[in-house]
C-alpha cells in the first residue's frame, strides 16, 4: 500500500474529528491551544470548516458519497520544519469531481487558509468514511474475490455484511509490480485488510477498489 497511515489508526499526532449534535462544523473560532499544542476537536472541526470553505476549493467539489463538498482526510499540526508561527492545522482534503487532493493550511487565529496545495496525483491516507465505502462495495460485488471464499470456508457462513468483519484501507497507487490498476493514481484507489473476529488475516491483494468509479479492480 502507498500510505502514511490506514484508516481506523491513529498516529499519536493526528486529531480525530468526532462529530456530535446536529453535525455541522463550529463556524465561529474556538479557544485556541499553544502553538504546538495537540488540537480539540473544537480547533479541528473549524479548521475542516475554514478549509473546506475556502475559495481554492472549487464550488462543485464532492466526497466520496457524492455529496457536495470535499472529503475531509485528516487534520495536524505543520511538520516542525515548516515555516508557520502561531496556532494553525493542516487539513487534508480529496475532491472527487475532479480527483484532486487538497492540503490546506488554516490559521485559526485568522480563520482563513493561509496556504493551499493541490495535486492530481498525490493520494494521501484514506479517510473511515473511504475505508467504509470501499468494504462495502467489495462485500456487495458480484466479483469472485478470495477473501470473500476464505471467509466462508473459515467461518462456515457467506460474507454479506461488512459488519462481520474487521478492516482498515490504505490508498493505493499503481506502482507496475500488478498486472492492472494503472488508472489508481488519477482515480482514487483503495486496498482492505480484512481479518476474521478470531484474528484470521483473508487475502484481499487479487483487487482493489476504485473509489473514484466506485468499481472493483483486479490487480491479479
Amino acid at each position: 500500500m502507498a500510505q502514511q497511515d490506514v484508516s481506523g489508526t491513529d498516529s499519536g499526532e493526528s486529531s480525530k474529528f468526532t462529530v456530535v449534535g446536529d453535525g455541522d462544523l463550529p463556524t465561529s473560532k474556538p479557544k485556541l491551544g499553544a502553538d504546538r499544542a495537540t488540537l480539540s476537536a473544537e480547533e479541528t472541526g473549524y479548521a475542516i470548516h475554514v478549509a473546506s470553505t475556502d475559495a481554492s476549493i472549487p464550488a462543485d467539489a464532492t466526497d466520496v458519497r457524492g455529496k457536495a463538498g470535499p472529503e475531509f482526510l485528516y487534520a495536524d499540526l505543520p511538520d516542525l520544519g515548516d515555516d508557520y508561527t502561531g496556532r494553525k492545522a493542516v487539513v487534508a482534503l480529496y475532491d472527487y469531481t475532479h480527483d484532486i487532493a487538497y492540503d490546506q493550511v488554516v490559521d485559526l487565529g485568522a480563520g482563513k487558509v493561509v496556504d493551499s496545495t493541490k495535486s492530481a496525483k498525490a493520494q494521501p491516507p484514506t479517510s473511515a468514511t473511504e475505508a467504509d465505502l470501499a468494504m462495502r462495495i467489495a462485500v456487495e460485488s458480484e466479483e469472485k474475490l478470495a477473501f470473500k471464499a476464505e471467509f466462508e470456508e473459515n467461518m462456515g457462513v457467506p460474507l454479506i455484511d461488512p459488519d462481520q468483519v474487521d478492516y482498515v484501507a490504505g490508498s493505493w497507487v499503481f506502482n507496475k509490480t500488478t498486472a492492472k490498476g494503472k488508472e489508481c493514481g488519477e482515480d482514487r484507489c483503495a486496498q482492505l485488510m480484512v481479518s476474521t473476529a478470531s484474528g484470521v488475516y483473508l487475502n484481499t491483494f487479487d483487487f482493489v477498489v476504485n473509489l473514484s468509479t466506485q468499481k472493483i479492480v483486479r490487480t491479479q
